[in-house]
């Protein structure tokens, strides 16, 4: 969880500054920075809706006294739902024209959507990974990571390997990777992170 939250982290921090950066009327490169910004945006939701089926019930259900954390995290989900549906609509306005004024009202609604979210998964790692240590068995949390994977495309999922990679310290990374299935990791050796290298330095220009 931690390595996919700094993706969230990183790509919504970068994402103001690359849609303002677009030329006015540039609706080649404003068409693909709103596919990243839309694989991104449904990869946070995708996230949360894990959560909410396979988390929250199951935290809630052996660990009660905790009942007021978990409707604080759920009540996030909800305001951060608001704050993706308005990117979103601000996106939909933008991708083919590449407008300024749409554009900017873009960079504001991603700006406006980081800090709650960072807030979140700050407090997520903090208050509920814990919990999560003590009441979920290995084969359960991983059901999250399964499912979250299981929704991607192939080709897609080599690109949000990249971006987890990207900031994660080796010797986390490695730990990681050595969970994943074989056939994957040497999809990813030979073919997603070169593709990632091709992504980034096209998405960031």
């Amino acid at each position: 969880m931690v390595i996919i939250h700094s993706v969230f982290r990183r790509e919504l921090r970068l994402a103001p500054d690359m849609v303002r950066a677009v030329p006015d009327g540039d609706t080649t490169r404003s068409g693909v920075v709103a596919e990243h910004l839309t694989d991104l945006l449904d990869l946070l939701h995708h996230h949360h809706e894990g959560e909410d089926q396979l988390l929250w019930p199951k935290l809630r259900e052996r660990a009660a006294e905790f009942t007021d954390l978990f409707d604080s995290m759920d009540a996030d989900h909800g305001s951060i739902g608001s704050s993706i549906d308005a990117v979103q609509s601000a996106l939909r306005d933008w991708a083919g024209t590449a407008d300024r004024a749409h554009g900017d009202r873009l960079a504001d609604a991603l700006d406006a959507l980081l800090p709650p979210l960072v807030d979140h998964l700050d407090r997520e790692e903090e208050r509920i990974l814990p919990l999560v240590d003590e009441l979920l068995t290995p084969q359960e949390w991983g059901e999250l990571g399964a499912r979250g994977f299981g929704l991607l495309p192939p080709q897609k999922a080599m690109i949000v390997l990249g971006q987890m990679a990207e900031d994660t310290p080796e010797e986390n990374w490695d730990v990681f990777f050595s969970h994943l299935p074989e056939p994957v990791q040497q999809a990813y050796t030979t073919i997603g992170a070169p593709a990632y290298l091709d992504y980034v330095g096209t998405v960031r220009g």
